[in-house]
């Protein structure tokens, strides 16, 4: 079969070509040759070996005329489905409505959201599906400690956590659930709460001859219910740094913050510690900003007693 630019075809005579009408063609083969080359050349050899290899090995087939037809079938196929839509299109009464092109952009506005969010969704599967059995184990000590009921609603005791949100959260909550402050003064309280504000490294035995027995006793108090958490963490596999969870109920600031809150003056204080000023006032400061968030809690528990301690 010759290229579609020409109406001629070959045969072979031998080991001759030579063109012929179309009346001629005996047969439409499924090969092409490209005859562009010899007509340029002027060589018709390459070409006329090429045929008589296809007669030989029995490589020449018939054109189907499935393959010519396939396509014309295909797009008339979608041209009477083109039809079929544009009819039902005319039958709808959104079509006629005059807030068309308006719902048709909400519409796709909601659909390509609802595609990002599909996207996001799938994306936030893949990425935190490594997070799952850390997320598990901390809502089952949230469970176990009655921060959250059984259905994953948020308790009186989780709310008071949360308006903490600071520090050790937890032994700070059961403290004040526990009743804990209730016996102690301002000074007790203030000295407490700087063990949750405090993260540097003290010597805590040091610190521990310098506490009266009032606030000794409450610091006891405190590490149980700290230890006591720290069980429950390792009882679900919780993945927390025991080291940094040591300092986020650190003891060693209590004895001076004892004494700034009975009245005694730095200058007389920081002779006998070999911490910084400035580490003593900072931490100073945000004990004052958690007494005050421990405050909201007494409020939200009703204590007024308590608030006013804080």
């Amino acid at each position: 079969k010759a290229k579609q630019k020409t109406t001629t075809t070959l045969r072979i005579f031998n080991i001759g070509l030579c063109e012929v009408s179309p009346q001629g063609i005996l047969q439409a083969m499924d090969q092409v040759l490209d005859l562009d080359p010899a007509r340029e050349s002027g060589d018709w050899t390459g070409v006329g070996q090429e045929l008589l290899r296809m007669v030989s090995g029995g490589l020449l087939a018939p054109l189907s005329l499935q393959k010519v037809m396939k396509v014309d079938l295909t797009a008339h196929d979608l041209e009477l489905k083109l039809k079929r839509v544009l009819q039902l299109q005319e039958q709808s009464i959104c079509h006629s409505c005059h807030l068309r092109s308006r719902h048709f952009q909400q519409n796709k506005a909601r659909a390509d959201i609802a595609a990002d969010i599909e996207d996001l969704e799938r994306q936030l599967g893949s990425g935190s599906l490594h997070l799952l059995p850390q997320l598990k184990a901390r809502e089952a000590v949230l469970k176990e400690l009655s921060y959250i009921n059984g259905d994953g609603v948020v308790t009186l005791k989780g709310r008071a956590a949360i308006e903490v949100l600071s520090g050790d959260e937890l032994t700070i909550a059961e403290i004040v659930f526990h009743n804990i402050f209730d016996t102690a003064g301002p000074r007790e309280v203030a000295a407490a709460v700087s063990a949750f504000v405090f993260p540097d490294k003290v010597d805590e035995e040091s610190e521990d001859l310098k506490l009266p027995p009032p606030l000794a006793k409450l610091r006891d108090a405190m590490l149980a219910h700290h230890h006591r958490i720290d069980v429950i963490l390792r009882k679900y596999r919780v993945d927390i740094d025991p080291e940094e969870y040591s300092k986020m109920c650190n003891i060693g600031l209590m004895g001076i913050a004892y004494r700034w809150a009975s009245g005694e003056a730095l200058a007389k204080i920081m002779p006998e510690t070999w911490l910084q000023e400035g580490t003593i006032v900072r931490a100073i400061v945000r004990a004052e900003e958690l007494l005050k968030k421990l405050g909201d809690v007494a409020k939200l528990l009703g204590n007024m007693r308590l608030r006013e301690v804080f």
